[in-house]
Parts: structure tokens; sequence; C-alpha cells
């Protein structure tokens, strides 16, 4: 009795010093700080609780050359170095660059004769008559590649390593019948970008409205505060948490006014917005599109993964020809033969 006791005792110390010594043991199937379990919009779904299990297991092996295909501009190195931070306000000891910066401006004769074709919705750019500039909201790497967006047929595929359906390789292909020819699965339109990994999929999935957490944590006072509100709060893998870090600051700082105007101060502190984000028209309300157009194309193509581009029903009512069509769950095995449902 006394040797069953102690061999007890043993396993539950090793058991409570492995999770003091590996905290990320204990956390690590929470998402938005719940159990995959414990999600409401999961426990009604147990299909897509299945697959956000498995989404959640899978390791991408070449997040670092994914995020180097994007090539932007500029990156503040060091913790320390405080006039890079001020003049391409980049997150300090961030991983990726800010998109935002520097903005892409360019000098006109005439708006017929400019080098990429001016957006329809005035909010994209600032134009200066006077000086006859056009000022961008992003780097121009961005404004060239979201002109072009119409014809653009490219996708984001992944192939798993091996068979046990976890390592895997992301990659860009021109079109969808290029990544089907080299074996890869499809699972987002256009390339790829910080957020395109499985595991930032699975929380797509798992949180249906993001709204919420994303505004409370873009209220902190810098990107850091941000970026580990946003970790902790909604778990994205850290070059996604840096892609939304920088899309909630950006549109703090260029919407805050427009905000205010619609709601209101206390209820902008408050997080007392609700209601529908579009106007009996269908259109977009003030503060939503302030974000949509200001940050909305660097965050595009940064992040790359949208929920629309993903297949998957956003919190804002789109049209059904901006919806990609994704089955997800073709994407293992077991779940070849699954229908995709919303």
């Amino acid at each position: 009795m006394f040797f069953k006791l102690k061999s007890t005792f043993s396993s539950i110390l090793f058991v409570t010093l492995l999770v003091l010594i590996h905290p990320s043991i204990k956390a690590q199937d929470k998402i938005g700080g719940l159990q995959i379990e414990d999600i409401p919009f999961l426990k009604k779904n147990p299909k897509k609780m299945k697959l956000v299990k498995k989404l959640w297991k899978t390791n991408l092996k070449n997040a670092t050359k994914v995020y180097k295909e994007l090539k932007l501009e500029k990156e503040n190195k060091g913790k320390f170095n405080f006039l890079g931070r001020l003049k391409y306000v980049n997150g300090v000891g961030f991983k990726t660059k800010n998109p935002y910066f520097p903005r892409y401006v360019e000098k006109y004769q005439t708006l017929n004769k400019l080098k990429y074709p001016l957006p329809k919705v005035k909010l994209e750019y600032e134009l200066d008559q006077d000086k006859k500039t056009i000022t961008y909201y992003n780097q121009e790497i961005i404004t060239k590649w979201f002109s072009n967006l119409k014809s653009d047929k490219s996708v984001c595929a992944f192939k798993f390593l091996g068979s046990g359906e976890r390592d895997y390789n992301l990659k860009s292909f021109k079109n969808a019948q290029e990544a089907k020819k080299a074996g890869y699965i499809i699972t987002h339109r256009y390339k790829c970008g910080t957020c395109s990994s499985l595991k930032d999929l699975a929380i797509y999935i798992a949180m249906p409205d993001l709204t919420d957490p994303v505004r409370n944590c873009s209220k902190k006072l810098t990107l850091n505060m941000t970026k580990k509100c946003l970790m902790k709060d909604v778990g994205f893998s850290e070059h996604c948490v840096e892609s939304w870090a920088y899309n909630g600051d950006h549109t703090k700082k260029r919407c805050i006014g427009t905000c205010i105007k619609q709601y209101g101060l206390i209820n902008l502190i408050t997080n007392n917005m609700q209601g529908s984000n579009v106007d009996k028209d269908g259109n977009l309300k003030p503060c939503i599109a302030c974000d949509e157009y200001k940050s909305g194309p660097g965050f595009k193509y940064t992040a790359a993964r949208t929920r629309r581009w993903s297949g998957l029903k956003s919190a804002i009512p789109r049209s059904k020809d901006e919806i990609f069509h994704v089955n997800h769950f073709k994407y293992f095995q077991e779940m070849k033969n699954w229908k995709w449902f919303d």
C-alpha cells in the first residue's frame, strides 16, 4: 500500500512539475482563453470542433519564408532604435514590418496618367491638388497589388510533409490549377501572408466574430500592449497577431474622429457599438468604412487570410461573389467526404 501511494504521489508531482515548467502544455488547447471544447460556436457545431482540434495541432514549417515573400520595406531593428520606431512606426521588437509606413506618395501632372489606377473609393487616399500629390495609406507594393486585385487569380495552398497530417508548408500559386497540379490543397484566395497558417484558420472558424476582443485590445496605449492582448485574448500566431496589431493601431489613429462622431465618445470607450455595420442601402457605416478603406488594403496584403477569402461568413454582410468557396474538411483524410456548411 505504501509503495502504491508513493507511486501515485510521484506521478502527481511529475505532472505538476511538467505543467509548471511548460505552461504552454496547460493552455495548448485554448483559443481566446477558452478550451476548444468550451467554445460556444463549436459546441453547436461538433464537426467544426473536430476540424478545429486537428487544425490546432498542425505545424507550419516555412512561416519566415512566407513573410519574406511579402517584401515590405524597412524594419526597426533593436528594442531601443527609437528613430526607426518614430519614422516607420514599427512595433519595437516585432518580427514584422508596418505595412502602412512608409506611405506611398505619387506626384502627378494629370490624374489620367497615374502609375496605378486611382481607387474608386476616395477614403483610400489623400489628394493634394495644390502640391499635385496622392498619398496612399500603405506602402507602394501594397498599392500596386491592390490596384490589380480584380484580375488576380492567385491562391494560397499548403502541402503536408509526410503522412502525419501535422507538419506542412505554405505556398502562393498564380492560380488554382497550378496549385492542384503541384499537389497542394488550397486554403484561401490570393497569395499567402502572415495569417495563412492552419492554426490561424482554426481561430477564424472557432470565433466567428472577433470584433469585441480586437476592439478592446486596439485600445491599448502601445503596439506591444495591443500585441500581447491579442495573443492572450485571441491566440493568433505571432506574425499574424502583429498584422492585427498594426491594423488596429492604424485604424485607431486614422478613424478615431469618424468613430466618435458615429457612436459618441462614451460609447466608444465602453465598447457600446451595437447595431448593424451597414445602413439601409447596404453601405458600410462611417466607422467601419474608414477601417475598411484606410486600413483594409494594408491588412489584406499582409495578413492575406480574411474570412470571405477563406469561405467563411463575416459579421459584416458581404455579397456572395466576395466569398471564396473552400471546403476545409477536405484537408484531412477522415473528413474528406464531409460537406462544408455555414
